[in-house]
């Protein structure tokens, strides 16, 4: 027989008690409040300025006064070019405004190819932030050896390169909404 530790461990374990046990009077829990609260509270109205300064920035792209236009003109017609300056909000807005016109309901998805990695990255990590949601669930972007995208994914920014691998993996691109229709901007980019 193996036996190791202190010989009295159960010895010293029965000499004590509880002594206070009867002696707290628990009246009444609650919370009082303190510093959490204002933390709180301060977080919100940082995070619902941050939300409004996203409002304001969409608002202020020359984009947005063509909105209502650029829905009914996708309704109408199969190809459309569109052409604007850089910083306009061609990659940004254009796919927002068709997922929030509810292009996007039937389980289709909405691509859109930048020239670098670095630009499909950055814009989908922007465009996720203006839609509200975590990169790569509602918003994401794939390039070449990073997929950050999910089943629920309906906004997705890709080089140029994932959109031909998404062709010889599907040829139809059935899986996206607009198969037939690319937009290229004027910097040479397909939305």
């Amino acid at each position: 027989m193996l036996t190791y530790g202190a010989k009295d461990a159960k010895l010293k374990q029965e000499e004590f008690d509880l002594l206070l046990d009867d002696k707290i009077d628990f009246i009444q829990a609650l919370q009082m409040p303190g510093t959490l609260e204002k933390q709180q509270a301060e977080e919100i109205t940082a995070a619902q300025k941050r939300k409004m300064t996203l409002e304001e920035t969409r608002r202020s792209l020359p984009v947005y006064a063509f909105r209502e236009q650029f829905i009914e003109a996708v309704k109408e017609h199969q190809v459309l070019i569109i052409e604007g300056e850089t910083g306009s909000g061609k990659t940004t807005q254009l796919p927002q405004y068709l997922y929030e016109a509810g292009f996007c309901k039937d389980g289709k998805k909405i691509g859109c190819t930048q020239p670098r990695r670095v630009a499909a990255m950055s814009v989908a990590a922007r465009v996720a932030e203006e839609v509200g949601c975590k990169l790569g669930m509602q918003v994401g972007y794939s390039i070449r050896f990073e997929d950050c995208t999910s089943e629920k994914t309906v906004l997705k920014y890709m080089t140029d390169g994932m959109l031909l691998r998404e062709f010889l993996n599907e040829p139809d691109l059935a899986s996206y909404r607009f198969p037939q229709i690319f937009l290229w901007t004027d910097d040479g980019t397909i939305v």
